[in-house]
């Protein structure tokens, strides 16, 4: 009999992979969001559950009549700078839903093991040049904070009441699936707007201006470094973590890392431009909270699972760009008079 998954936030980029993943093994998937594509329906076996998470009732019934044998929590608000946007939702879906969600495995489920989304803003700035599973944490935002109470009560009830409940602690990971409200996506479809010629993009930044705007991309520090990874390895990840017979929590990254202004380079290099032509520095845009630097140590990782990951950071920029090329390119085709763009 087929084993049965539920994924919540399945639309975001990593419930993307991890679907697709889950279907190639035969599960039976359930899949939760706000919104669907296909509300109610199944599709290639995947059903879709549309809801609000914070809903008790509503999540309740979706553990007790899924009944799965695994559970993926990728729900989140995703944004650090949101989170203060939001606090309360913050809390309720960061911090408070991983607790609920063992609450009601004990009641309804047992046996159920769970993956919780962990982040590796947990950690903060400052203690160490590598961050595992064991480094000091100083959580400097809303989502930060909440994300650290979701790690540290999942596996204080994996202790308690002996659940199969596992916390993967996610360096940032990118994909052409990635929203432009990340500061990653908004740099790939910079350099693939200025590709294609145009000055203006249709698509705005957080301040309601064109992402690439009389030829110009505005970023903040572009010396904040992140370890970068894609977001289809992570995925994996997620899914081999929960095979392991022996439930633990495991740092997700690949030991290295690359600045903001890296990124910029290998994008627009990808399609032949040079970035100091097309990248501004806004004072305004640089944030007061954000973490500076994160690299991973992910040795418990590699020791355990013998994990590598497969794409290399050019090839994941490049891939950004590349997608984004085609996305630009199809619009333009499909509507070249009314599109608004303007063209260098």
């Amino acid at each position: 009999m087929a084993k049965s998954a539920l994924v919540t936030g399945a639309t975001g980029q990593d419930g993307r992979y991890l679907v697709d993943l889950l279907r190639r093994y035969d599960y039976v998937v359930h899949a939760q969001s706000r919104r669907a594509p296909l509300p109610g329906a199944a599709v290639d076996g995947i059903q879709w559950h549309v809801g609000d998470l914070t809903s008790g009732a509503f999540l309740e019934r979706l553990i007790a009549d899924t009944q799965p044998d695994e559970i993926y929590n990728l729900a989140a608000v995703s944004r650090p700078i949101m989170s203060w946007q939001v606090p309360r939702e913050t809390a309720e879906i960061n911090a408070f839903l991983p607790q609920n969600i063992c609450e009601l495995l004990l009641k309804h489920k047992p046996g159920c093991r769970l993956f919780q989304a962990s982040s590796s803003d947990i950690f903060g700035d400052g203690f160490s040049e590598r961050q595992d599973e064991h480094t000091h944490c100083v959580p400097k935002s809303p989502y930060a904070v909440a994300k650290l109470y979701g790690h540290r009560i999942v596996g204080a009830y994996r202790k308690q009441y002996g659940l199969h409940a596992c916390s993967g602690i996610l360096f940032n990971h990118e994909s052409p699936y990635r929203p432009l409200s990340f500061v990653s996506q908004k740099i790939a479809y910079a350099a693939a707007a200025a590709a294609c010629g145009l000055k203006d993009t249709p698509e705005l930044d957080e301040r309601g201006r064109p992402i690439l705007s009389n030829g110009k991309l505005l970023l903040g520090d572009l010396g904040v470094r992140r370890d970068f990874g894609f977001a289809g390895d992570y995925a994996e990840v997620m899914y081999m973590i929960l095979q392991h017979p022996t439930a633990d929590d495991f740092v997700i990254g690949t030991g290295e890392d690359h600045s903001i202004q890296e990124f910029c380079e290998l994008a627009f290099q990808s399609v032949g431009l040079d970035w100091t032509d097309y990248v501004s520095v806004d004072p305004k845009l640089i944030r007061k909270t954000d973490n500076h630097y994160t690299r991973a140590d992910p040795a418990k990782l590699r020791s355990v699972f013998n994990w590598r990951p497969k794409v290399a950071f050019p090839d994941l920029v490049s891939s950004m760009v590349q997608a984004r090329v085609k996305l630009l390119q199809d619009e333009m085709a499909s509507k070249p008079r009314s599109s608004g763009m303007k063209l260098s």
